[in-house]
């Protein structure tokens, strides 16, 4: 899509953000939260609209608050990919860079909490303990990032398609399971299947094979193209032939 939708401002305050306690805001004093409050805003985008395209001037950072952000790339030949997905507590665009290398879409309704980009970097470098946060969360993020590249290159697609149901039950929006939950839980993906395939490097007819494999299985049950029944933590487990640890590790940042 290429329009840019028209956002919604809200008011908000560390104190009553949603997701305070899983962003690296959480470790700043009280003297940095209140500058915090000074220079961030909450916006809302409705889903399917671009937040930020490929090559634009990126003037804005900022965490998620609610939605799923998703995360593409264009090929010279116009070519779209979709590299990643955001979701609430993760941070939003690129610090210390002129443009944006990726385009941001709501694949959900999205609220984000922004701030300007050339504040929130002297912010940090005026308050350290939230840099250094900043580092750690970005690293974390990187290392992520590589483990799920190897799973796509050297993984089949059952295994790929285990792992995001995996990552969908722990990290997507209206979903909370318990460490040690056994019982059938809601998995909401909320991209089309067409994205889906696309992220996990395969086509939307496998990534339906696979599914309904699973589903045959009692892995899980179907509910609608987007929502699933979890029914078998440790099945899907097995089936992304990932270690509970390493599936954590992905699905934490």
């Amino acid at each position: 899509m290429n329009k840019t939708a028209e956002a919604t401002c809200l008011c908000g305050k560390c104190s009553n953000c949603a997701v305070f306690n899983r962003t690296v805001c959480s470790v700043g004093s009280p003297e940095a939260l209140a500058q915090l409050n000074r220079i961030s805003h909450q916006r809302s985008y409705p889903r399917g609209s671009i937040i930020q395209a490929q090559g634009e001037a990126g003037d804005m950072v900022g965490n998620i608050v609610d939605g799923v952000v998703k995360l593409s790339s264009a090929s010279v030949n116009g070519t779209e990919h979709i590299v990643g997905l955001l979701f609430p507590s993760d941070f939003f665009g690129r610090l210390f860079a002129e443009e944006s290398r990726f385009s941001y879409e709501a694949a959900t309704d999205v609220t984000l909490c922004l701030m300007n980009k050339p504040g929130f970097e002297r912010f940090l470098i005026e308050h350290p303990a939230v840099e250094h946060e900043m580092l750690k969360a970005k690293l974390d993020e990187l290392d992520a990032v590589r483990e799920w590249a190897a799973i796509t290159n050297g993984h089949t697609t059952m295994q790929r398609v285990a792992t995001l149901l995996y990552v969908f039950s722990r990290r997507s929006i209206n979903q909370h399971l318990d460490d040690g939950a056994q019982a059938s839980s809601s998995v909401h993906v909320p991209l089309s299947r067409r994205d889906i395939a696309d992220y996990l490097g395969t086509t939307p007819e496998t990534l339906s094979r696979n599914i309904q494999t699973l589903a045959r299985s009692k892995v899980i049950r179907i509910i609608n193209a987007k929502q699933f029944q979890l029914l078998s933590m440790n099945e899907l487990i097995r089936h992304s032939g990932e270690s509970r640890a390493d599936l954590d590790r992905i699905a934490s940042v």
